[in-house]
């Protein structure tokens, strides 16, 4: 380019306070991005783990033109070494950004610290408190779990007992949760909890014997407070074995089993926290991130959102 002509260029750019475009530069590179997801197999927890599957495929979708790639490393929940390994992956893999859900808190723990400072990785769903993260995409867990006190206060009568069910594996945000839930009580003497911890992946007859230990200890049971997607399983052995002794239960998330007991009304309230939405704005933090090189927000508080028999229709998540 002659001096005379690149001259006026660049005044022209100066004139027009011009910015790259990365986005358009993005598209004349060859290089394909590849992110990956650490989660949890998709038909655990009633198939709660489609819901963000769902939202993170559908940014790839509208990201197909973008050369991004996602790569998904599923595991068992209930199993530690499952977990450990599909950390191994991830980490032999070549990706340049990880998505994760770190609901086995003890080998997610482990895993953040090997992940190499050049290599940005988001949470949702749950959380790892550390000062290395990019990204946190899901609720404030500690306030749902106060709403949920709230709401039940509303349906038990005074002078009983409320129990609540802190589903094993327990992480960051099934913990806060609880807190969160037992803390709006203490202002209420007259209501008693008490804190239940329970396998999430327990049969039906598992969960017979259970509950028939808790009511033993708790004969003044009015509510169940269940502090994830298993809110189902609870709600059906209360209206199956308990019909007569009509128990409040509010729980987590639009699972399609949840659904059909909120409509009959065997949950009373659902905790949606737009699941899909979490996935969705993951991806899109990263590919922000990684490939537009823009800034992003540090936590992405979704809200939370109380559902009933009542709205459960007009719903959208």
């Amino acid at each position: 380019m002659a001096p005379a002509t690149e001259n006026k260029v660049k005044r022209i750019i100066e004139e027009l306070n011009y910015k790259p475009n990365l986005f358009a530069k993005h598209l004349k590179t060859s290089k394909t991005f590849t992110f990956g997801v650490l989660i949890p197999k998709p038909s655990q927890d009633s198939g709660y783990w489609a819901l963000p599957m769902k939202g993170i495929d559908k940014a790839q979708n509208e990201l197909s033109g973008q050369k991004i790639n996602v790569k998904y490393f599923y595991y068992d929940k209930y199993s530690e070494s499952s977990c450990a390994q599909a950390n191994r992956s991830m980490l032999d893999d070549d990706l340049d950004g990880i998505i994760i859900a770190p609901v086995v808190s003890e080998v997610c723990s482990r895993f953040i610290k090997k992940i190499p400072e050049e290599l940005p990785y988001v949470f949702f769903d749950s959380f790892i408190p550390n000062d290395h993260y990019l990204a946190y995409i899901g609720q404030d867990s500690f306030q749902s779990g106060v709403l949920s006190g709230r709401l039940m206060h509303l349906l038990v009568r005074e002078d009983c007992h409320v129990a609540a069910m802190r589903v094993l594996p327990d992480d960051y945000h099934i913990n806060a949760r609880i807190d969160g839930f037992l803390s709006y009580f203490q202002a209420y003497p007259d209501i008693t909890t008490s804190t239940h911890s329970v396998e999430g992946n327990l049969s039906l007859q598992e969960l017979e014997t259970f509950f028939q230990d808790v009511m033993s200890k708790n004969r003044n049971l009015r509510g169940v407070f269940v502090s994830n997607a298993s809110t189902h399983k609870f709600a059906e052995y209360l209206a199956s074995r308990h019909p007569e002794n009509r128990i409040h239960v509010i729980g987590y998330d639009l699972i399609e089993a949840n659904i059909k007991h909120l409509k009959t009304g065997n949950i009373d309230f659902l905790i949606s926290q737009q699941s899909e939405k979490q996935g969705y704005d993951a991806l899109y933090t990263l590919y922000r991130h990684v490939v537009l090189r823009e800034p992003v927000a540090k936590n992405v508080l979704v809200q939370i959102d109380i559902v009933n028999r009542d709205n459960i229709d007009y719903h959208k998540s």
